[in-house]
């Protein structure tokens, strides 16, 4: 969700974040973090908040994870994940994680667009929540009510809720169905582009302004220069092309 340019940026925080906190394990055995928050659904602990933390414990090689087990069902714990993360924390959350995060908790408190906001909440109160403007909660408001879930393919679902994400819905066009299988060339062509963006994305990050422009300015006339050397071919070919007219 969060776009191609800045995923490397994003994944990159992340893993400094779970590298800190790992160096603080490491330093000494007495040392713990905030414990996690789980729940018990079905004879297994699902993790609410926490994910960064485990990882880092994991990697610290830590036997024991200290935890606070939370009573609530599935929905309700993937919905407190969201909020939780949208809280100030030492690792902000990207504004499109904010506002999928939004979206999918506007689609639950309004059981997917059928009900209105419940009493207390507001656009204001929402958007001051996940850290978005109002008029994008409007936005989700509005597009709520004409959303169909089966028209978009299992990989545009939030894997929690089972719900589309917000990118997909606020982009025209974005909702594939059934990704490969299904795609029409166009589809399929938007697919290996946004592939194509993000090692782009990632070559970009390593690399200073100049040495990008230079870069891409190279790409472009070689571009240019395929596209002359084609016309030309085409050129060749026609008035090579004996004439098949009768005279």
């Amino acid at each position: 969700m969060v776009p191609f340019r800045e995923q490397t940026r994003v994944e990159a925080r992340s893993a400094e974040h779970v590298g800190t906190m790992r160096l603080a394990l490491e330093a000494a055995q007495h040392v713990e973090l905030e414990p996690l928050l789980v729940v018990e659904i079905d004879g297994r602990l699902l993790v609410v908040d926490g994910h960064h933390r485990l990882r880092a414990y994991h990697l610290a090689g830590r036997e024991t994870v200290p935890c606070r087990v939370g009573s609530m069902d599935h929905h309700g714990a993937v919905m407190v994940s969201k909020l939780v993360n949208c809280a100030e924390r030492s690792l902000e959350m990207h504004r499109e994680q904010r506002a999928d995060a939004a979206w999918q908790y506007v689609a639950h408190m309004t059981r997917q667009g059928t009900d209105g906001l419940p009493v207390g909440e507001s656009r204001r109160t929402i958007a001051g929540r996940f850290g978005i403007g109002v008029a994008t909660v409007q936005r989700m408001l509005h597009k709520l009510p004409n959303v169909n879930p089966r028209e978009y393919a299992t990989e545009a679902h939030d894997p929690g809720t089972g719900f589309p994400r917000w990118r997909y819905v606020r982009e025209a066009g974005a909702g594939w169905q059934d990704m490969e299988s299904k795609m029409t060339p166009e589809q399929l062509m938007q697919l290996e582009a946004e592939k194509l963006a993000r090692k782009i994305g990632a070559l970009i990050d390593k690399a200073s302004p100049e040495a990008t422009r230079r870069a891409l300015a190279m790409l472009a006339n070689e571009a240019k220069l395929a596209a002359s050397n084609a016309d030309a071919l085409d050129f060749l070919t026609e008035i090579a092309e004996p004439d098949s007219g009768e005279f």
